[in-house]
């Protein structure tokens, strides 16, 4: 297991001007095309694109700013100083497949396999034109199935929601609060535990340590448990799983 070093200059977050970057329109522009991105969504949930295209649009205002927070973690520096990648290139989930049953590479590499999922899907953001936005947003998508495994979160829609709403207590992200919202007051009828779980996962979410800037690839080997006290999660996924079955 590695150390993390500490670095001490921090990235300043380019003011690059282009009507394409998004954090570069105006407000009204934005929340459009987030809000068209949306409703795609809400027709078809397996358009991951659009997914993707709402959140960007609708973070895009507060981005600089939580970007600079971001940065203001010395682990977050050292993950960009290496450039550290979580995809096939860069990680050998054959590898990690072989570790000892229960470490977090392990039992990364049995969710990936199990749900028929690759990291190499999420491919970084064009539309940002600060490469220091586009790592963290792009670091934030390849992680995001690690954040399915150690908050113990399913990939049904319900505990999707329940992991937006962690997500937001993590990250303050305008779309993770829309889609935790909008997804829990859309099912709420029919699944009433759901609120409850989406409140639990914020308050887990704002209470855990930051698991963007979590180095992840130092801690394949250390055990999932060992793992999530170290990011002051739940020892146990029970509750997680409790959800998605009451849901």
């Amino acid at each position: 297991m590695q150390t993390v070093q500490t670095m001490q200059t921090m990235p300043t977050v380019s003011t690059t001007t282009s009507e394409q970057d998004p954090t570069t329109l105006p407000a009204r522009v934005r929340w459009r095309r987030a809000l068209g991105a949306l409703a795609t969504v809400l027709r078809d949930p397996d358009q991951t694109d659009q997914v993707l295209a709402f959140s960007m649009y609708a973070n895009a205002g507060s981005l600089p700013d939580r970007i600079h927070r971001f940065y203001a973690d010395p682990a977050a520096l050292r993950l960009y100083e290496e450039r550290r990648s979580i995809d096939t290139r860069s990680v050998d989930l054959a590898a990690l497949g072989a570790l000892p049953e229960g470490t977090l590479g392990r039992a990364y590499a049995d969710f990936l396999r199990e749900r028929g999922l690759s990291p190499d899907v999420f491919e970084a953001p064009k539309e940002l034109r600060d490469p220091h936005m586009t790592y963290v947003l792009q670091r934030l998508r390849q992680t995001h199935d690690l954040w399915h495994v150690v908050t113990g979160y399913e990939t049904d829609a319900p505990s999707e929601i329940a992991l937006q709403a962690f997500t937001y207590g993590q990250l303050r992200a305008p779309s993770a609060l829309v889609l935790a919202l909008g997804g829990t007051l859309r099912s709420v009828r029919h699944k009433p535990t759901l609120a409850f779980h989406a409140l639990r996962g914020f308050l887990v979410g704002a209470r855990a340590k930051q698991l963007a800037t979590f180095p992840w690839e130092d801690h394949w080997s250390t055990p999932l448990a060992e793992v999530r006290a170290l990011l002051g999660l739940p020892a146990s996924t029970a509750p997680a799983k409790r959800a998605a079955r009451a849901a």
